[in-house]
């Protein structure tokens, strides 16, 4: 198996397509909420900024785990994760079977109130942020080149591979794209490449149960995005 690559960039789809497959995105269904403009930002004159947020959908539609990944005020961040955990999704599908999936919404606000402005499923580059006045970035994931030291995993194991399966023929590689927050914890795993949904499945399970060193910049804790890739050619 490869060793932990650090992402520049995040690949968000949490279904690998096959050459055949019919993938259908998540859709955000009609009448959910949206953020409110924070008060106190107003009183303070500042009239404008965004929040990023990772959000992990189940085949309900159903957010599962969500996670702010940049911000150009702390309170535009914690408006837009409230307003996105109460949120309900048509769920994505492959070949007409719902699927879980990640994807990032970037939420731009202004005094009239906030609009999504991306939407982006498939992948999030965070050299696009704005760095004027008011819209300047202060939160977002930390970079490779600025890490104190390489990520360290401190906990967890490879992913399952039954004998059964190889015996089967299953076999493949599948390429696990994650955040580690700043306490080390792995969040939002979701799986970019696979050739079959038994070794994606084991894939993402492994890397759900895997614990890292906090990394940190400067000595300050940060969040980092994280890729894994995984080859099943032989049982373990």
């Amino acid at each position: 198996m490869k060793t932990l690559r650090l992402a520049v960039s995040l690949f968000a789809l949490a279904a690998a397509l096959r050459a055949s497959a019919v993938f259908e995105s998540a859709q955000i269904a009609p009448g959910n909420p949206m953020p409110q403009y924070p008060s106190a930002l107003t009183l303070a004159g500042i009239t404008k900024g965004h929040a990023v947020v990772a959000v992990s959908i189940d085949t309900e539609g159903k957010v599962q785990d969500s996670l702010v990944l940049a911000y150009t005020q702390p309170q535009f961040a914690r408006a837009s994760r409230e307003a996105v955990n109460s949120w309900i999704f048509i769920p994505a599908r492959l070949d007409g079977a719902a699927v879980p999936v990640r994807t990032e919404l970037r939420f731009d606000f202004t005094l009239e109130g906030a609009v999504i402005t991306s939407n982006l499923p498939n992948h999030f580059m965070y050299d696009g942020f704005d760095n004027m006045a008011d819209r300047a970035t202060v939160y977002q994931p930390g970079r490779i080149n600025e890490l104190d030291q390489p990520v360290v995993r401190i906990a967890g194991e490879s992913p399952r591979y039954a004998l059964k399966a190889a015996k089967a023929g299953i076999h493949g590689k599948v390429e696990v794209h994650f955040y580690i927050d700043e306490q080390g914890g792995v969040r939002l795993p979701a799986v970019t490449a696979g050739t079959d949904i038994y070794l994606m499945e084991q894939a993402v399970a492994a890397v759900r149960r895997w614990k890292f060193a906090p990394p940190t910049s400067n000595g300050r804790p940060v969040l980092i995005a994280a890729a894994q890739e995984f080859d099943f050619g032989d049982a373990r």
